[in-house]
């Protein structure tokens, strides 16, 4: 109702003939003195700014279209947003549009983040950059956003070539946001711990080009090759520690060391709900070192490996003792093998579409490697001629059943016959 009056007046005020003044709740950063030139320092006006609505009890600080150079630290007060002219996720292969340049904190990876959310606080509408940054000599750079306590959001963000994008994991919080980022990340891009009530990450696009695509006057070109090197060795895109029903709807990275991580903190492990994640271009799509027992459910999931000596789509670590459930998901691309089951948890594989395997490394290759814990497989389609499953002399049991298996079935068990079940299954 507050904006519906504030179109009406506006609308009045110019039919008038009348100068058109900003929301009340509005407070505009030129008005704090920031310049959008890309070479003087804002950061104490955007601070002033983001402040004066924080002591007005809340509004919406905003930033017209330039290129803001932020060379310290900001922290957006509860109640109040930092934004920008974007409405929807956007690009940087046209315009910068209203954009951070971000400087401070260069050779500091642990350092405080560039941009800090309090309780119900939020961020959108921005373009992020780092000038200094270069894929000749990438240099590690803090976290670009951090959020901490309750309803912290993070929306419609470009970040164009963040070392680290976001953090919801060094601080405890509840309730997070993320969605409709999109861009390139180096090291990290979405940090997910001591979460202890529902978060959701939704719509969130990672790929190289929007940082070798992006237009920006004076910047150094961008060595192609270089990046998706440095991604294919080093980004690890989704890490999850301890978070509570995280919620993951439409995600999805192109190169990378791992996409999807789930580790098990001082704080504890990750259970939630992942739909449409996808993972394309790198070397392990999904790292499962731990998780709590209610466990990961994957559904709809397309995952492509062949990067590396030894690219393979899933994997649990040896320490794995969790839960993890993969539904109607999809795996294919020149990898070593699909899927790789250590420790000693429980897996299910039901409804997948194995479409290639064993075309990296060395040895025997099998699209599904069990060698601990328990596996479930049903109504899975194999479609390769190639070792299909290996069963280790060390798991707690394997169900095998209704599944289809190109070239006959071809299935190694070394377990004791009493933990294995094998029925039903298809072999053309």
């Amino acid at each position: 109702m507050h904006h519906w009056i504030n179109s009406l007046c506006a609308w009045i005020m110019l039919a008038g003939g009348l100068s058109v003044a900003a929301p009340t709740d509005q407070f505009l950063v030129t008005d704090y003195g920031a310049v959008g030139d890309g070479k003087t320092d804002v950061t104490a006006a955007f601070q002033t700014a983001l402040d004066a609505a924080g002591a007005a009890g809340g509004g919406e600080v905003y930033a017209p279209v330039g290129n803001y150079l932020i060379g310290g630290n900001l922290r957006i007060p509860g109640g109040v947003t930092l934004a920008g002219v974007w409405q929807a996720p956007h690009h940087s292969d046209v315009t910068l549009g209203s954009a951070l340049w971000l400087t401070g904190g260069r050779g500091e990876p642990d350092a405080e983040a560039a941009i800090n959310l309090e309780p119900s606080s939020a961020i959108r509408g921005l373009t992020i950059y780092y000038p200094e940054q270069s894929t000749d000599d990438i240099q590690a750079y803090p976290f670009a956003i951090r959020g901490r306590g309750m309803n912290g959001t993070v929306e419609n963000i470009t970040l164009i070539n963040a070392y680290q994008g976001i953090d919801f994991g060094k601080h405890h919080h509840e309730l997070h946001t993320i969605r409709y980022v999109y861009g390139c990340v180096l090291r990290m891009g979405v940090y997910i711990s001591q979460c202890t009530d529902i978060g959701r990450i939704e719509n969130v696009h990672f790929n190289p080009h929007f940082w070798a695509r992006a237009k920006i006057d004076g910047a150094a070109p961008v060595d192609w090759g270089k990046l998706v090197d440095y991604l294919n060795e080093n980004l690890e895109v989704f890490v999850f520690g301890r978070t509570d029903w995280e919620y993951v709807f439409n995600t999805f990275a192109w190169g990378f060391k791992v996409c999807y991580r789930f580790i098990k903190t001082e704080h504890g492990a990750c259970n939630g709900n992942f739909l449409g994640c996808g993972a394309d271009g790198g070397q392990t799509c999904v790292l499962i070192e731990d998780t709590q027992p209610a466990g990961l459910l994957f559904t709809n999931g397309e995952f492509v490996s062949f990067t590396g000596d030894d690219p393979t789509m899933i994997r649990t670590g040896p320490g794995f003792e969790g839960v993890a459930q993969f539904t109607n998901c999809a795996f294919w691309g020149p990898c070593a093998e699909n899927v790789e089951i250590l420790g000693n948890g429980d897996v299910s594989l039901t409804q997948c579409n194995f479409v290639q395997w064993g075309l990296r490394g060395e040895g025997d290759r099998y699209s599904v490697r069990h060698e601990g814990g328990t596996l479930m497989m049903t109504a899975c389609t194999f479609r390769m001629d190639k070792p299909h499953v290996f069963i280790g002399p060390d798991i707690r049991g394997a169900a095998v059943f209704g599944n289809r298996f190109t070239g006959g079935i071809q299935i190694e068990n070394q377990a004791p016959d009493a933990r294995v079940q094998l029925g039903l299954n298809l072999g053309e």
